[in-house]
């Protein structure tokens, strides 16, 4: 199996995608990293899923990526957008893209609302990292995932494909959802 981390900062930006790429390598799981820029000359047919990754830019980043991440809509295998990722994912399929509504930044608890594979091994309310002003509506076609006393859409799930994303950061506190999320990619494969 090989996975694809889209690293969704500048080049110069690669913490969030580093960290992700460092729980592949615990798990031994064969992953290729490339920059937001680069999509147009991906393979796609060579990835068995796709992990999104945060970024720190500014308020222009979900409209100024959307070019760049036109593939989502036709990739049938799993994919996981984390922050900046889950804002790109959700305005592509119709969601209100909400400004500085919903700022979170720290460690903060989120509430699972509808049980899914991906939260397998987790509690009802567990502790997550978070950065971030701007947060999404749940667009059409999502299933609501988990949500904080701040953030209602932490988590959402495409009711048809195997689409995830979270606005908050696995990557910090919560490594068993990105190996929940390879565990998907595998069950994919079958």
């Amino acid at each position: 199996m090989r996975l694809l981390i889209i690293n969704s900062a500048e080049p110069d930006v690669s913490e969030f995608a580093e960290n992700i790429a460092r729980i592949l390598q615990s798990l031994r799981v064969n992953y290729d990293l490339i920059n937001y820029s680069s999509c147009s000359e991906v393979n796609w047919s060579v990835y068995q899923g796709v992990l999104i990754s945060g970024s720190p830019q500014g308020d222009d980043i979900v409209e100024h990526h959307q070019p760049y991440f036109q593939w989502i809509k036709s990739f049938s295998n799993p994919i996981l957008g984390i922050c900046a990722g889950h804002h790109i994912t959700g305005v592509m399929y119709g969601a209100e893209y909400l400004r500085s509504r919903e700022p979170e930044s720290g460690d903060c608890t989120v509430e699972i609302v509808q049980e899914d594979p991906i939260f397998a091994g987790f509690s009802k309310h567990f502790t997550v990292r978070q950065m971030h002003n701007d947060s999404v509506s749940l667009p059409q076609n999502f299933i609501h995932l988990a949500q904080s006393a701040v953030c209602y859409n932490q988590a959402m799930k495409h009711s048809e494909k195997p689409l995830y994303t979270f606005q908050f950061h696995p990557e910090y506190l919560n490594p068993k959802l990105i190996e929940n999320f390879v565990a998907i990619c595998t069950q994919n494969r079958k």
